[in-house]
């Protein structure tokens, strides 16, 4: 990846999806129609070769707040990088409408100085899957920090009678990103498509619940714009850069980053929960996730030890190994790839998950046969089994 070209001091904002269909242009130009609401010099940088920012744009009335459009050539390579994007001095926020399909290494140009980076997800198992992707791409690749909370979450285009919001809210529940608002599937949004309007344009006797919904985004993004970037959210991770992780700090890793992990494991899990086929790039978000949280791991180490050395195990009667498996692991789903079949377990001390092959150990029990709600591990002879709970909250 090559510098960033620009100058610009312009306050940065990006819209992000891999999928397409999932709102992100409509949410990129009505960004765009705020600021500029607010009297800010504004610009929308249209990067899909759909172009539908930049017909936006066009459709936009004269008597509306100017906003600056800029196109550049995506089928160029520089092109399709926004460091070599010539954002004018005098503009105070760029509005990135981001290309779908953005590779790891690609979103680093996207999120590097960007002061909010917003991804819209609708409720659909095959947009949510999409969505958990680019989240562990952002955090792993792009080493985008959660704790200064730049990286935002909206529920798009969502009907809230539905059994998909359900199912939509419930995997929103289990990110440790903000999940920042929920917008309603309105015909508003078509119709202020249409005469180049954002909704802050709009009567509000028309779109009054719309823009209810929304101030929860303006409120968001107008706390980022105020809040400086820090070092971090300036460097630029490079492709080849590895992300190191001390084995002392790795040992510790499930007692320490437990919260963390339940995103990786949570696109196989949802798929799981249907006996349906996972895509393998769900399966292998688990190993990387842990490398965001190794700044949070520091520090914490001598407080893992003192409790591993206050614990005496002879100070009870252990009970039996069949008894300690079982009151250790809840079984959260069974994925299955091909021939193969993925367990994945809870640790329910510490809320932890952990994923494992049939036939592989877990504590030295071999998990013997799973199905797709139930697991069972054996131990020289004794068995246990598990099996998955439905009494979750949607």
């Amino acid at each position: 990846m090559g510098k960033a070209k620009n100058t610009s001091k312009a306050r940065r904002i990006v819209v992000l999806n891999p999928k397409g269909g999932s709102g992100k242009t409509t949410l990129a130009f009505n960004l765009a129609g705020y600021l500029a609401s607010t009297g800010r010099s504004v610009a929308l940088i249209d990067m899909d070769r759909q172009g539908s920012s930049t017909r936006w744009l066009s459709n936009r009335p004269a008597k509306m707040p100017p906003i600056l459009g800029i196109c550049p050539d995506t089928t160029e390579k520089d092109g399709r990088s926004p460091a070599s994007v010539p954002i004018p001095e005098h503009i105070d926020c760029a509005v990135f409408d981001a290309p779908a399909g953005l590779t790891g290494p690609e979103l680093v140009d996207y999120t590097c100085g960007a002061h909010a980076i917003l991804v819209p997800v609708m409720p659909s198992d095959l947009d949510i899957h999409a969505a958990s992707r680019l989240i562990s791409d952002l955090l792993l690749v792009a080493q985008v920090s959660r704790r200064n909370g730049r990286l935002g979450v909206i529920a798009n285009r969502v009907k809230e009678r539905t059994i998909a919001y359900r199912q939509l809210r419930s995997f929103l529940s289990r990110l440790t990103i903000g999940v920042i608002a929920v917008l309603r599937d309105s015909q508003n949004y078509a119709w202020a498509a249409a005469l180049g309007l954002g909704m802050n344009d709009m009567p509000k006797s028309r779109v009054g619940k719309d823009l209810e919904q929304w101030a929860a985004v303006t409120d968001w993004l107008e706390s980022r714009l105020a809040q400086p970037l820090n070092a971090r959210d300036l460097r630029r991770p490079e492709a080849s850069e590895p992300a190191p992780i001390p084995r002392k700090k790795l040992d510790g890793m499930w007692t320490s980053v437990a919260a963390s992990l339940l995103l990786a494991a949570l696109a196989t899990w949802w798929f799981a929960k249907d006996s349906g086929p996972v895509p393998e790039t769900s399966i292998a978000m688990v190993s990387g996730m842990a490398i965001e949280e190794q700044e949070q791991i520091a520090g914490h180490e001598g407080e893992l030890i003192d409790a591993a050395a206050t614990t005496d195990p002879i100070a009870e009667e252990a009970p039996s190994p069949a008894a300690m498996i079982k009151k250790k692991w809840q079984l959260d789903g069974v994925a299955k790839i091909g021939d193969e079949k993925i367990v994945i377990l809870r640790d329910q001390q510490d809320n932890s998950t952990r994923q494992v092959v049939t036939g592989q150990d877990v504590d030295g029990w071999i998990i013997s046969d799973a199905g797709a709600d139930y697991a069972v591990l054996a131990l020289d002879g004794a068995e246990v089994r598990l099996d998955l709970e439905f009494t979750r909250k949607l």
